[in-house]
């Protein structure tokens, strides 16, 4: 059967319900050592979230940076063309029920084209991030590769496509408590960020969840985030199963 659940990251509080209509839940006896694919989501729900330092903020983190490491007039056309960049820097941020910090190497590359014009900057991204919410928490490796288009001033949001991935820890505090490692690895198709606030307006990423159990036993899940404007997203998983985030 097909649920629909909600993982609301709303007004800077991680709080997320799970509403269950199967027969072979895991039982509470701290003997199930699976990954479920609840677990699964919550891990890249927070993956994506801004709440926890995830791939929206690291994303909105290459905006800033291209934006605001230049002393001249914080534009992109300051920079030279075809010139690597480069910045390191630590970052955390901390909500009512979340706290997050990471440490970031960037370097990138203004792109303009066959002309003088910048049309759009490529970043790489490698690192170290972890989170601590009130359901799962993290440590975990971090690395992306985005490229940001529409640097006009006249255009009023811009497009980035990029691949974003996450590969180490997780500890559940709900259910049997599990503890595991995963690879969380996102693939967006037109993320549309707004330039007047930089929230995501649009677009869609394909989410690969792969976790190993304390077992030794490995679960591969998959799914597909779909930004739907005014900070909410729907994910829905291989099963049909939908989550719905908002923060």
């Amino acid at each position: 059967m097909k649920r629909n659940n909600p993982i609301m990251l709303g007004l800077a509080v991680l709080t997320l319900t799970f509403a269950s209509c199967s027969d072979d839940d895991d039982s509470n006896d701290g003997t199930e050592t699976s990954i479920t694919e609840e677990e699964a989501a919550e891990a890249i729900a927070m993956a994506v979230s801004p709440e926890s330092g995830g791939m929206v903020e690291q994303t909105n983190q290459a905006i800033y940076t291209m934006e605001e490491d230049n002393s001249a007039s914080n534009k992109a056309e300051d920079y030279e063309c075809g010139v690597e960049y480069g910045s390191s820097y630590n970052i955390s941020g901390q909500s009512a029920n979340v706290t997050y910090s990471a440490s970031l190497i960037w370097s990138w590359i203004i792109d303009c084209g066959t002309g003088i014009i910048p049309s759009a900057a490529d970043f790489d991204l490698t690192g170290t991030s972890s989170y601590d919410g009130p359901r799962i928490s993290s440590e975990a490796s971090t690395s992306a590769s985005i490229n940001i288009q529409n640097l006009d001033d006249a255009e009023s949001s811009y497009v980035v496509n990029e691949t974003f991935t996450m590969a180490g820890s997780q500890e559940s505090f709900v259910r049997n408590e599990n503890a595991f490692t995963s690879t969380i690895e996102f693939t967006t198709a037109d993320l549309t960020i707004l330039k007047a606030n930089y929230n995501v307006a649009s677009g869609t990423v394909y989410a690969s969840f792969v976790g190993k159990a304390s077992n030794g036993n490995t679960y591969d899940y998959s799914g597909t985030l779909v930004f739907t404007g005014n900070q909410t997203a729907t994910l829905t998983m291989g099963s049909g199963n939908t989550y719905n985030l908002a923060w």
